[in-house]
């Protein structure tokens, strides 16, 4: 009788599933069998059926032949930084998040390669020790981003000022990437790559915190250290951390000193009368296109508000961190795609192709799109 079984190597099985986030007893019950089944495939002792192997690959989303080589790869999906980074606390990355990173960190090995193959030079952002001031670098690094307090003022909405972050970014080499890890998961996370570094935020939140997130991000560029950010640091936590470090820049950096004093100053606050009404630092927040939350930071570190006022903050507008949108509807493939990976990433690779470095095949399983719609993104890329 003929062996109906797949020869998949059980090792890289079990890495597969743990770098998907799932636990044996959660992918056995995806898959609809029992979990010493499973064990027994990952330890080499059974093989799956045709049938089983096809579900597996279903299930994990991952190319088939993956699981015929010998053993996992070298370059995992995944780095233990982002893993088990310290700003994860308690939460373990689930399937969603898992994947989105490993499409993400896919895209800028992808992006990275390409650069160095043309001959881009190495990104030039600064490098800081954490022993340093964070509001004085902010400070610093805002000087040198050439966007004005004035500019920011005049953004309309959130997204306008999400957009004009994310084109300086860009500008400096940076990949930005909105992507969907679901509610209540990771808030963005971000790596160093010396051509091609990356900050990714989440969509389930609202522009206002994905800005925050942003920048919490460049700062663990800044520093150097990959990082995946799970919760909001309050103000009074963990003053040597890592994370308070990022957050006290982000805020810093969103907001500068002399500016938010003098529109603190419209609304009634001062040294004099520091405020430790929520509703009156969501009136400030808006002028800045930021969050609340940066805003009351920012407010305490001045001494224009009362030291509660972020614990009130949090309390009270903890919903608005979320993305109110609908959706409004299905998006194209190929527009979709410009939302998540913005001009920067889509633009190089595309001139990749363009020399030849780079097959329709390839930038179509990149950026997962089919090869028709390719066309329609390079189309909404060479928009005015």
């Amino acid at each position: 009788m003929a062996d109906n079984t797949v020869p998949i190597t059980g090792q890289v099985l079990a890495w597969t599933r743990e770098e998907a986030g799932l636990t044996q007893i959660e992918l056995a019950e995806r898959a609809k069998l029992a979990v010493e089944l499973l064990q027994a495939w990952e330890t080499a002792e059974l093989r799956p059926t045709k049938g089983q192997f096809n579900k597996l690959v279903r299930i994990l989303k991952r190319p088939s032949a993956l699981l015929f080589l010998p053993e996992p790869p070298v370059e995992a999906g995944m780095p233990t930084s982002l893993r088990s980074a310290p700003a994860l606390g308690n939460h373990k990355l689930g399937p969603k998040e898992a994947r989105q990173i490993r499409w993400a960190r896919r895209l800028q090995e992808l992006t990275s390669w390409v650069l160095r193959d043309e001959g881009s030079p190495e990104v030039r952002l600064s490098q800081y020790r954490t022993s340093r001031d964070p509001v004085e670098i902010a400070m610093f690094e805002r000087k040198q981003s050439a966007v004005s307090t004035a500019e920011q003022l005049g953004w309309r909405s959130a997204s306008e000022a999400f957009r004009s972050w994310r084109g300086h970014l860009e500008e400096q080499g940076v990949l930005v990437m909105q992507l969907t890890m679901g509610k209540n998961n990771i808030r963005g996370f971000g790596a160093w790559d010396d051509y091609a570094p990356l900050v990714a935020v989440n969509t389930a939140y609202h522009p206002t915190a994905r800005i925050f997130t942003l920048f919490h991000e460049v700062a663990h560029l800044l520093t150097r250290t990959d990082a995946a950010c799970q919760s909001f640091v309050f103000p009074d936590q963990q003053d040597g951390s890592i994370e308070r470090w990022c957050e006290r820049f982000a805020a810093a950096f969103l907001v500068p000193r002399n500016s938010l004093k003098k529109v603190a100053a419209k609304y009634g606050v001062t040294a004099a009368s520091p405020t430790s009404q929520p509703d009156t630092a969501r009136l400030i927040a808006n002028r800045f296109s930021v969050s609340t939350r940066v805003t009351a930071i920012r407010l305490q570190e001045i001494g224009l508000a009362e030291p509660w006022l972020y614990s009130a903050v949090a309390a009270q507008f903890a919903g608005n961190d979320w993305n109110d949108s609908s959706g409004g509807g299905v998006q194209p493939a190929s527009k979709k795609r410009v939302g998540q990976f913005g001009t920067r990433l889509p633009n190089t690779l595309f001139a990749a192709a363009d020399r030849g470095r780079l097959t329709t095949w390839d930038l179509a399983d990149y950026l997962q799109l089919k090869t028709g719609q390719l066309d329609d993104l390079k189309g909404l890329l060479n928009e005015p």
